[in-house]
């Protein structure tokens, strides 16, 4: 059984005033929130806790210090390792308007020769997500002050939110640079539709030699670029995946927590309470009581 995922569209004006193209939160993630795609760029920064960060058909382990950048059209959603509130994942969210940060990089390009700019505007242009990783500390002071002054408003805060906006964006650049991607993009794509295909086929039978052969690499190969693309195994990997399904099931069906669990392969329910209590905090029918509308 193939599971088709629901992605929303959010619109910036759910967000935006008319004489205001940006907007700051500090979020609490759950599970609760569905997959989407936005028509404003957002850059996210996780202050706290730990989960996973699903991007298109990719899912990345994130953790404190993680940044990404998520141009317009790109789908993605934020979940924490667990529902327990003693570790809870908390994102920053900037959203501003394309326009918006168009006009901010043609002003910082003005009278010099750093092609920082260059980085953001191919993203733009390809709809590809950008993902940094902090290394000292630089990107968490000025989310904390986009966020104090967007919900401040005092005099001259759209003068230091632009500052603020121009210097986060040289500091990715900066990280970038220090820390290259060392996959080509075709692998890239390769081990992005492999991942894609975990997903949505999470329900059959897939073993690692058997996906190592589909991108014919070795086991080995895969394990280690695997890890590295989403900091889990293989075996997490895939128990996310089917976690996952399940958890959109008892949101939106009725049918039997046992019946569900076996959509996805699972015939022990004693193990399956086990895990998906491990993975989100709840037992499957807690989690349906909470999420039923």
């Amino acid at each position: 059984m193939t599971i088709k995922r629901s992605i929303l569209e959010t619109a910036g004006d759910q967000f935006f005033l008319p004489d205001l193209p940006f907007y700051v939160n500090r979020v609490h993630e759950s599970f609760a929130m569905l997959q989407h795609t936005h028509d404003f760029i957002e850059i996210s920064y996780v202050a706290e806790g730990s989960g996973a960060h699903y991007i298109e058909n990719t899912s990345l382990s994130v953790s404190k210090g993680d940044l990404f950048f998520i141009p317009v059209g790109v789908s993605h959603v934020f979940r924490p390792s667990s529902t327990a509130n003693k570790n809870p994942l908390i994102v920053y969210n900037c959203l501003f308007t394309q326009e918006w940060m168009e006009q901010l990089l043609s002003k910082q390009s003005k009278g010099t020769k750093d092609d920082f700019n260059v980085l953001f505007t191919q993203a733009i242009e390809q709809s590809s997500w950008l993902s940094f990783k902090e290394s000292n500390s630089e990107f968490q002071p000025l989310f904390e002050r986009l966020h104090f002054e967007y919900n401040a408003h005092l005099s001259g805060f759209m003068t230091i939110f632009q500052a603020c906006v121009a210097q986060l964006l040289v500091f990715m650049h900066r990280s970038q640079l220090a820390h290259p991607l060392d996959m080509t993009e075709a692998k890239l794509q390769d081990l992005d539709r492999l991942l894609a295909y975990i997903r949505s086929h999470c329900s059959h039978p897939i073993s690692l030699t058997a996906a190592a052969a589909r991108l014919s690499i070795s086991e080995r190969q895969l394990h280690r670029q695997l890890k590295k693309h989403t900091g889990m195994s293989f075996t997490a990997y895939v128990q996310q995946a089917r976690i996952e399904a399940c958890c959109r099931q008892l949101r939106l069906t009725d049918h039997k927590i046992s019946d569900i669990a076996a959509t996805v392969g699972y015939q022990d329910m004693k193990f399956f309470n086990q895990l998906f209590k491990k993975m989100t905090g709840v037992t499957p029918r807690t989690y349906r009581q909470q999420h039923r509308t």
